[in-house]
């Protein structure tokens, strides 16, 4: 972000949280993106949150000498309810495999890299996928598509109202495997372009 070389405390929204800043300093400018949307200073912070925490994003704002800044969210996960992306998943032939439901927490690593993750679903069996990228502050422009196993393309998603992050639901017409893809719309990809993918079935 911008000014967050000069970070002296973070705010969380819940009472019970508290966090303390570890480091802070420049950072580089995500590729193609401007300095004045994403900034170029970071914040290293450790948080502590309460055990019988219950949301999955806590609120937050950075002081800064030039005053508080907007309200954040950061993604809570709990051990055990998600699944870090696995490297080389870039190919319907190497995909990362999965068991609905579950949340992937991963990064579109470089330029034109793609996410290929597969399950085995039921006919009948609907599925939905949700990106959060955008709205946790990734430069990330993520699309998301549900393609069969015989690589034919079933549904594909972009941007959402009111924020650039894909949603897709739909209902598998016969058993077999299935993948999903996630990738940038603009084929742009780094450090800071992480995501997370939520999948459930029903």
């Amino acid at each position: 972000g911008l000014n967050l070389d000069t970070a002296k405390s973070i705010r969380l929204a819940d009472a019970a949280a508290r966090a303390r800043v570890i480091s802070k300093g420049k950072a580089d400018v995500p590729q193609n993106q401007k300095k004045e949307r994403f900034g170029d200073t970071q914040v290293k912070v450790e948080v502590f949150l309460p055990a019988d925490f219950q949301g999955e994003l806590a609120e937050f704002t950075v002081e800064t000498d030039s005053g508080t800044s907007a309200p954040a969210k950061l993604a809570v996960l709990r051990p055990g309810a998600f699944v870090e992306e696995s490297e080389d998943n870039g190919s319907f032939a190497k995909p990362q495999l999965l068991t609905l439901p579950t949340t992937v927490r991963g990064r579109i690593q470089a330029a034109q890299d793609v996410d290929v993750f597969a399950f085995e679903g039921r006919a009948g069996q609907r599925v939905t996928a949700e990106i959060l990228a955008a709205r946790l502050g990734s430069p990330l422009d993520a699309t998301l598509s549900l393609w069969n196993a015989s690589h034919t393309l079933l549904a594909s998603a972009d941007d959402s109202p009111g924020d650039r992050d894909p949603r897709l639901s739909f209902t598998l017409p016969a058993a077999g495997r299935y993948f999903f893809v996630v990738q940038d719309a603009h084929d742009q990809g780094g450090g800071t372009h992480g995501y997370l993918l939520k999948l459930t079935g029903q």
